[in-house]
């Protein structure tokens, strides 16, 4: 699975420059300290003059049994192997512009996301705002619906849906520096339903620092704190950070 995804995103790379405007090709790679687990993520996303923008990507997660086997036995010997790379979901999300004045802009969108699980549909609303020529913040509420049954922690099945919302803060430093905070807040509709952390509920906080190489090379790196959401053979509630690198290619 894994390698078939990767191929349709270089085909769609290889595709699109003869009909598309602004298509971006993005690889990034991620570590948790406190899950002690990896990541990887391909992602193709086009934009259009007409105010459209569309992106479908691939997310590998290594180590995501994180020490424990089918039925929960222990793994502790294949614990820190990157040989356990496995496919964690598969998304695809569109949304469309709006502008409302030279500083005011509304942008509604949605991600269809399927994973082993099952699928979920995550329609969202986001409001932007221009503050100066380098600095611009917005707000966006997304729902995510779960289209299959999972089991809480009362032992009764449901389906898991989920309110999040996002606040964006963007600072352009110079023609080649730009930094962007991004916080989030996130929160089961039925208090049954947990986090790692043992709440219904938790939060995100994330810095991303980039470097405009040249027109069509953009590295980056990225900071998360993601609450005590970590897990790690068999203890939850861990304070988790996570470290990323990526790559931003623009054709």
């Amino acid at each position: 699975m894994q390698k078939k995804w990767l191929w349709t995103l270089l085909a769609c790379v290889s595709a699109c420059p003869v009909v598309c405007q602004a298509l971006t090709f993005d690889v990034r790679g991620g570590y948790r300290a406190g899950s002690h687990s990896y990541e990887s993520r391909y992602k193709v996303s086009e934009s259009w003059k007409t105010g459209w923008w569309a992106s479908i990507e691939t997310d590998n997660k290594n180590n995501k049994s994180n020490g424990r086997g089918a039925n929960g036995g222990d793994k502790s010997d294949s614990a820190h192997s990157l040989g356990d790379s496995k496919t964690d979901y598969n998304e695809i999300e569109s949304n469309y512009t709006i502008p409302l004045s030279d500083k005011w802009s509304f942008q509604p969108g949605g991600i269809y996301h399927w994973s082993s699980n099952g699928t979920q549909i995550r329609p969202y609303l986001r409001l932007n705002y221009k503050i100066t020529q380098d600095l611009s913040t917005s707000l966006r509420y997304r729902y995510d619906y779960n289209t299959y049954e999972t089991t809480n922690s009362a032992g009764e099945s449901h389906r898991d849906s989920v309110n999040r919302l996002d606040l964006y803060l963007g600072y352009k430093i110079n023609p080649k520096w730009s930094v962007l905070w991004q916080g989030t807040i996130y929160k089961h509709v039925n208090d049954d339903y947990k986090y790692k952390n043992d709440k219904s509920w938790s939060t995100e906080n994330a810095v991303t620092l980039r470097y405009k190489w040249n027109s069509w090379f953009s590295p980056y790196v990225e900071y998360d704190y993601l609450d005590k959401q970590g897990f790690y053979e068999g203890e939850g509630c861990i304070a988790e950070s996570r470290y990323r690198i990526g790559m931003t290619f623009t054709l």
